[in-house]
């Protein structure tokens, strides 16, 4: 009974459902789907066979119909000038491959298959690729248009560019939290508003117990490599109606693929006809007590006779499973661009990296304490949270999406990120990267020190629901709720409070309202359109919640 009470609650973790970024975007605004409109993707999973490891994607289609298909990846390059080859599946059909000729992020589609046929229903999309490497895929894009199945690389472009040039971001000091006072345990909880949400170069590979790996990086600035057990070994899954995704059938001819070796020759990965594969092994979680040992950080020194920083990573094994490699920038708010290369076979060219972190002792005293973001575009960004400590900065917690208990208890966005551990060392701080490198610079509020004593009145202060019909329009002043206007009219309001706001107003200075949109949710992305904004100006925006309403002036150029 324990363990498939454990073996649910995994895939609960693994395939938790994940709103489509553009669909969460049209619900906030009020918008409806349209057939041109991109496809939800309602889970994501990660699983292996032992050879071979696959990301899959769950999409729900309205309409069965052909679908164009896009992906949002990273290859390898191999130390023969080659990249990965990424195969995809639909449901249980071989599609395809996707072979890279560049390296860096880019958006590819399978040769030969623009479009797929899927039905009505649950459909998965499978992508997979030899192990130890896992399928750098951020996401996929599926519509009947075209033109909506495409992705831009403007924004990543964009963003390499200052990473290249060094742009420096500020990084605020923590706010006040005076609403929370001290529980038993002596601590207050901390907050850092608009924190810069940026994406810093990440890697995922399955190592095995007494491997020797390698990992070099060079870069023109100070930087440091993290490697942190991040999922143990595989667990079989008994019964698969626990896990969602269907099993895909190996390819029914050979595909030609190149060996992540040092040789030239090109190799084929030789694939049973007709064969079917069971990839109904997991990585699980590491428990908090595994990330807590089994973490290492490796800064860089300046290379003899050269101005470059040069980082070494050489370390062996001591237990099988998934481990995170991620590159830093030293500075807080620097960046960067650097090299990655990963025991001789696996490289990574011009990389952007940068650091978001903010002091912040969390004790190690026996408790539990959270930390966890919120998103200042809901449903949309994308934060990773990292805990550093053990006096050598060392990465002592990591995590991604909040579990839906957390996401409903704090009223979260699903993507935002949450760690709940007791420390068994002191820690330094809380660094915060972007885990979307399509969409790679965002800013995002930090909760942290939370104490299981303190749970319920921060979570209240984020999802009080009394009597709303007894709310007046009483002005009020709260620091926590945060107001960022678009860059220009064609941009979006990014509103942030502690509680549900219940409608936003926009103002023209002569007191008129031009326009408002109802809201369920404490952190909103609202389109200016949808506001009936249409030129520049300066308005006055009121965010209206349980306790009354909270007004700013702002610009938009």
């Amino acid at each position: 009974m324990k363990k498939k009470n454990v073996l649910m609650v995994v895939a609960s973790i693994v395939f938790a459902t994940a709103n489509a970024l553009t669909t969460m975007a049209q619900e906030v605004a009020g918008i409806g789907i349209t057939q041109a409109s991109t496809l939800p993707i309602t889970g994501v999973a990660e699983k292996t066979d032992g050879n071979y490891n696959f990301k899959s994607f769950e999409v729900e289609v309205f309409e069965s119909g052909s679908y164009y298909t896009e992906f949002w990846l990273l290859p390898s390059k191999y130390a023969n000038n080659h990249y990965s080859t990424f195969m995809v599946y639909v449901n249980e059909d071989y599609i395809g491959s996707i072979n890279p000729t560049v390296g860096n992020w880019q958006s590819a589609r399978v040769y030969g298959h623009e479009f797929f046929n899927l039905t009505k229903g649950k459909n998965v999309i499978t992508i997979a690729t030899l192990a130890p490497e896992f399928p750098e895929v951020e996401t996929l894009k599926m519509a009947m248009n075209d033109a909506d199945a495409t992705f831009s690389s403007e924004a990543y472009e964009e963003y390499l560019d200052e990473a290249a040039t060094g742009i420096t971001y500020d990084i605020p000091e923590e706010n006040e939290m005076t609403i929370f006072a001290s529980d038993a345990t002596g601590m207050t909880p901390a907050h850092f508003s608009n924190v810069p949400l940026n994406y810093t170069f990440y890697k995922t590979f399955s190592f095995t117990q007494d491997q020797e790996i390698f990992i070099t990086s060079s870069s023109s600035a100070s930087h440091k490599i993290d490697v942190v057990y991040y999922r143990s070994e595989p667990v079989f899954i008994i019964d698969p109606g626990v896990f969602e995704p269907i099993e895909p059938i190996r390819p029914p001819i050979s595909i030609m693929n190149y060996s992540p070796t040092n040789s030239d020759e090109q190799t084929a990965i030789q694939i049973p006809s007709g064969s079917k594969f069971n990839p109904r092994e997991i990585y699980i979680p590491a428990t908090s007590e595994e990330m807590q040992g089994l973490s290492w950080v490796f800064p860089s020194e300046k290379a003899l006779n050269s101005s470059t920083q040069i980082a070494t990573a050489r370390l062996t094994i001591p237990k099988s499973g998934q481990y995170l490699v991620r590159v830093r920038h030293t500075e807080t708010g620097g960046t960067s661009v650097a090299d990655i290369n990963v025991n001789g076979a696996y490289y990574y060219e011009n990389m952007p990296i940068t650091l978001s972190f903010r002091s912040c002792e969390i004790p190690a005293d026996g408790n539990a304490y959270a930390t966890f973001t919120c998103c200042n575009n809901f449903g949309k960004d994308d934060p990773f949270l990292f805990i550093h400590g053990a006096d050598c900065d060392k990465i002592v917690g990591v995590n991604d999406d909040a579990p839906r208990e957390k996401k409903e208890q704090y009223n979260l966005s699903s993507l935002d990120s949450y760690i709940s551990q007791t420390y068994f060392m002191k820690t330094l701080g809380i660094s915060v990267n972007n885990y979307s490198s399509s969409n790679p610079k965002s800013r995002c509020s930090i909760f942290a020190r939370i104490s299981e004593e303190a749970t319920q009145s921060v979570a209240k202060a984020r999802t009080q629901k009394t009597n709303v019909t007894s709310v007046s329009d009483t002005p009020i002043m709260d620091e926590l709720i945060q107001i960022i206007a678009p860059d220009n009219i064609n941009g979006s309001f990014s509103i942030n409070a502690p509680e549900e706001i219940q409608q936003i107003y926009v103002y023209g200075l002569a007191g008129n309202c031009i326009g408002s949109v109802c809201c369920k949710e404490s952190c909103v992305n609202i389109p200016v359109s949808s506001l009936n904004v249409t030129q520049s100006g300066v308005y006055v925006v009121s965010v209206k919640n349980i306790n009354g309403t909270y007004s700013q002036k702002i610009i938009i150029k």
